[in-house]
């Protein structure tokens, strides 16, 4: 079942683990490419500045909740199960052990070489048996960078691309060029923080905490505005 909720007045889906696994074996099956986006506090406090984040979050064929701070936001009690789903990020690793059993192929995009080595390292090392398709790392989006960057795509016949690009560079180029793609499903997995620490690509614990903060005091105020 999906229930909807809104977070500065961004409106998300809240999936269950199972529920999404469900509609991802539909993507599956799809001739045409479906996006999924992992949603963290960062992404939504940005969409209060960048109108362009909050239309791409809206244009997702779904979104995963990736922080329970976002749960908690939305005035979701700590249900068991929800929560725990959330903390564990159930959903990137029961979908990545989905594809090992169908043999589906993964692209990796990254804005770094580091970035995207230490991507494909984590998710061989954590998936084993994962069908690596390739992976390529975008620096930027001009017009031949796109084109170049589409042939690259779909000349690996990739079932599931993997993207650790961040704000618009990402959300322009899946939104403007998504039927040129023949990839099944793009898997954004945003600033997503279990996946970056996994992966080696940290981010300190103070601007963890900052980001925090500065998050629970958006959403007090845009719920006190209401």
């Amino acid at each position: 079942m999906n229930t909807k909720i809104n977070v500065l007045g961004v409106e998300l889906d809240n999936y269950r683990v199972d529920d999404a696994l469900a509609l991802v074996h539909e993507y599956m099956q799809n001739d045409r490419l479906n996006t999924i986006g992992i949603v963290t506090m960062q992404m939504l406090m940005l969409a209060g500045e960048d109108e362009q984040w909050k239309t791409y979050m809206k244009d997702l064929d779904m979104s995963i909740i990736g922080e329970t701070e976002i749960l908690a936001a939305a005035g979701i009690e700590q249900d068991g199960t929800l929560y725990e789903e959330v903390e564990a990020n159930e959903f990137v690793a029961r979908l990545f052990w989905y594809l090992i059993q169908r043999q589906g192929r993964v692209f990796v995009l990254g804005e770094t070489e580091n970035e995207v080595d230490s991507l494909e390292k984590y998710l061989q090392e954590t998936y084993p048996g994962l069908a690596m398709a390739g992976s390529a790392v975008v620096e930027s989006l001009d017009e031949t960078g796109v084109d170049s960057l589409l042939n690259e795509i779909n000349s690996a016949t990739a079932d599931v691309i993997v993207s650790g690009l961040k704000g618009t560079l990402q959300d322009k180029f899946v939104m403007d060029n998504r039927s040129k793609i023949s990839a099944k499903i793009w898997l954004s997995l945003g600033e997503h923080p279990t996946v970056q620490n996994e992966a080696g690509i940290k981010s300190s614990w103070w601007g963890k905490l900052l980001k925090k903060n500065t998050f629970k005091r958006m959403v007090t105020k845009y719920n006190s505005e209401q």
